[in-house]
């Protein structure tokens, strides 16, 4: 079981933040922290943070990836030195 004092220490933790879709030979990843976001009275809510830089034809972005609990649990399955990694369905864009 995870504290909130547990999960307000992630706050700007690294994540390597990877796509289940990319299927490149080393696949690529974005450098990616964690968020935590304080809700009055209950448990805080956890993201994973990405900053997308200006591409040809993408303006520069920013993309957040909430975390419900079971995906939070298989972020922490996840640490190594202090870091973690995130893998999401989707393109990384």
């Amino acid at each position: 079981m995870t504290t909130v004092t547990d999960l307000q220490s992630l706050q700007g933790k690294l994540v390597l933040v990877k796509s289940a879709r990319d299927r490149r030979n080393p696949p690529s990843a974005m450098r990616g922290w964690l968020e935590v976001y304080e809700n009055a009275g209950t448990r805080p809510d956890v993201g994973v943070a990405v900053e997308f830089p200006q591409m040809f034809k993408l303006p520069a972005h920013r993309r957040t990836f909430r975390l419900d609990r079971a995906e939070l649990e298989k972020l922490f399955s996840t640490e190594c030195n202090g870091a973690f990694t995130f893998t999401v369905d989707e393109e990384l864009l």
